[in-house]
């Protein structure tokens, strides 16, 4: 029995650094440890105290098409009581005058009524008059709502004379001053409109401020209003303004609801992704915030969906003799400080009997020598 201890010894010791290694490497390449699905029902819940439905709705409805959110009953029963509430009769007529006598609303409806009165010509002549008579009486003028107005009377004739076909530049405008209203405009962007519009004004066309309005308009229609202001706060430069109007259009009306659940600094990463990751994959590893696309990204789209696929088997069963199951619940549980120490100790071990062999060696051709 000690014969055969001293025999197997060494082999479970090789085994045991063995696995210590390949879980170190595993988890070099990426630390699965930091994945965990994202809950939606406590922000859910955050939002309609804080009377924001649609946001509600929005976050929500983005997890409902995951399986893990969709057979839970209470998210069911959220989404429910949100959509009642967004559907009555009071709940909209209260978002639409919001958005005639505030010119800004959380609700799509609410927008849609601020962005209208906008893009009526009525509009930008009373900023102009409401600008021009802070000029008079020395209070601070806004620059940028003088040159959106300005373009906005710029638009509405080219849009009368070429039978519409400059709507969708009267719609960017109309964007922009609802975004000025609600701070949203970064300061190139501020600054660009300046210089424009008096470009504008000088050629009576607003042919030199296309290249801004379009992606502009083009967000506008695949995300909506508020994301598409979410978006252009964070832009830098017209670059940056085109690299979101790439995300849109990956992700399309998927797009609100991934920003708003990993946020908008992972939009440039998640850019970058390679086109040849399906689009539901990334929307699935979003559900585990912003680890999971860096997951995604590190480990290729086969073996992140099977490492997350085991995770989830792992935390919901117990081990029932899969090595792949095993592994990653070693993976998920054991530190790495403890993983370390077996493999030093191993090292230590090996390194030891290597000596006491060539000890016993060097003393068995000293014996043979004197023979």
């Amino acid at each position: 029995m000690r014969y055969l201890f001293k025999l197997f010894t060494p082999l479970f010791i090789l085994l045991f650094v063995t696995l210590s290694l390949m879980l170190l490497h595993e988890r070099k390449e990426f630390d699965i440890r930091g994945l965990t699905q994202i809950d939606p029902i406590p922000k859910t819940k955050q939002l309609i105290s804080e009377q924001k439905y649609s946001d509600a709705y929005e976050y929500l409805s983005y997890f409902m098409q995951f399986d893990y959110v969709k057979t839970n009953p209470k998210a069911q029963e959220l989404l429910k009581k949100i959509k009642t509430k967004r559907d009555s009769y009071e709940y909209q007529k209260d978002k639409v005058i919001e958005g005639i006598l505030e010119g800004k609303s959380d609700e799509n409806i609410g927008k849609l009524s601020a962005i209208a009165s906008d893009f009526l010509v009525i509009g930008d002549i009373r900023d102009l008059f409401i600008q021009g008579n802070n000029y008079i009486n020395d209070k601070e003028v806004d620059k940028v709502i003088v040159a959106l107005s300005s373009l906005g009377l710029i638009a509405t004739a080219s849009t009368i004379y070429s039978l519409g076909a400059t709507a969708p530049a009267k719609d960017g405008i109309s964007i922009l001053k609802y975004a000025k209203r609600v701070n949203k405009i970064p300061n190139w962007l501020n600054k660009a409109i300046v210089k424009e519009a008096k470009i504008s004004k000088q050629t009576k066309s607003i042919k030199n401020i296309e290249k801004i309005l379009e992606p502009i308009y083009t967000l506008y229609k695949k995300i909506g209003l508020k994301d598409t202001l979410t978006l252009l706060k964070e832009t830098k430069n017209l670059k940056d303004l085109k690299g979101m109007v790439k995300f849109s259009k990956r992700f399309g009306k998927n797009s609100s609801g991934l920003i708003k659940t990993v946020g908008v600094k992972p939009i440039k990463y998640i850019n970058n992704i390679p086109p040849n990751i399906k689009t539901k994959t990334i929307l699935y590893a979003s559900t585990y915030g912003d680890k999971g696309l860096v997951a995604l990204k590190t480990m290729g789209e086969a073996k992140f969906l099977k490492r997350v696929k085991i995770l989830s088997r792992v935390s919901k069963t117990t081990y029932k003799g899969n090595f792949d199951t095993l592994f990653t619940k070693l993976l998920n549980t054991i530190p790495t400080s403890v993983l370390y120490s077996i493999v030093f100790l191993g090292l230590f071990y090996f390194i030891y009997k290597l000596l006491f062999l060539t000890k016993n060696i060097m003393k068995y051709r000293e014996i043979i020598k004197t023979y």
